[in-house]
């Protein structure tokens, strides 16, 4: 059995996820590893640069975009790794990165998974949230996380088989948080490696232009979240304060109007899907 299954999710981003394969195949020297890009229907020519250029990558064409979940879904349902990976395509990966992550893995049988240290493209050290202001992307050495975020976040195979894959009830956000909180649930816990280095654009993909869908969905999720893990009454509070929040924020986000005109009737519109969505539960 290989070390590693490397599970990237792309869509029309073929510069950046060529940078992103190339540096996997440059940086990680120890470990045995196979990589599965799964294409959202792309139309800018990603596919053909996988084929073409990394041959050795699987690659699979799904024809439309299914959104970061479900497509992580298909490489988890066919990787062969002892370990598997969900990573961003906009990220490049430092020297020895991943061998460390899984050495460590090797060596500490209780942890279900583990997060490297993200890093900006200025080398600045990228924070990566924490619960209740835990700066845990300062530390200088392994320490046990609540959460880590998706953008690469290695699991172990005894895990995934124990509590399933991504949960497909999500589309783009919030499954990182699902997935944690399922594995922490299960007896295991998460690390952070702070000797792994991976460089992350930060939501490149995502954030180039404004997309109401996703924008709606972060919240969506969340509330979808909150049901799932909390029950009931978090669930209603939790949208009460999100209804009540963006109510009280309209009016002031009214008045931006003369400087943000092109923009606006996208936002204004995706503010009142949210209402919608906190009324509705879902």
């Amino acid at each position: 059995m290989i070390d590693l299954s490397i599970i990237i999710v792309n869509y029309n981003n073929r510069k950046v996820l060529k940078d992103c394969l190339a540096s996997i195949y440059s940086s990680t020297r120890k470990a045995s590893f196979e990589i599965i890009v799964s294409d959202n229907g792309s139309t800018d020519g990603s596919g053909q640069m996988v084929r073409t250029e990394f041959p050795q990558a699987k690659l699979i064409e799904n024809g439309e975009n299914l959104g970061f979940i479900k497509a992580s879904n298909l490489g988890l349902k066919i990787y062969r790794g002892r370990y598997a990976m969900l990573l961003n395509n906009d990220t490049v990966v430092k020297s020895g990165a991943f061998d460390r992550m899984i050495n460590f893995m090797d060596k500490t049988p209780e942890a279900g998974a583990c997060a490297p240290k993200l890093l900006n493209t200025d080398g600045t050290i990228q924070h990566q949230g924490g619960l209740f202001i835990k700066k845990f992307w300062n530390a200088s050495s392994p320490i046990v996380i609540d959460f880590a975020i998706g953008a690469c976040l290695l699991v172990r195979r005894d895990v995934i088989d124990r509590i399933g894959f991504l949960d497909e009830k999500l589309f783009f956000y919030n499954d990182d948080l699902d997935w944690c909180l399922r594995i922490r649930r299960a007896g295991f816990k998460i690390y952070f490696i702070p000797d792994a280095e991976v460089i992350h654009y930060g939501g490149y993909s995502s954030k180039r232009v404004f997309n109401r869908r996703l924008f709606v969905e972060g919240f969506q999720g969340g509330i979808y979240f909150c049901r799932k893990h909390y029950g009931v009454i978090p669930w209603i509070v939790y949208r009460l304060l999100l209804f009540t929040g963006i109510l009280v924020y309209l009016p002031f986000f009214a008045l931006s109007y003369p400087i943000k005109r092109e923009k606006f009737a996208d936002r204004f519109l995706a503010y009142v899907d949210i209402l919608k969505v906190s009324l509705l539960g879902r």
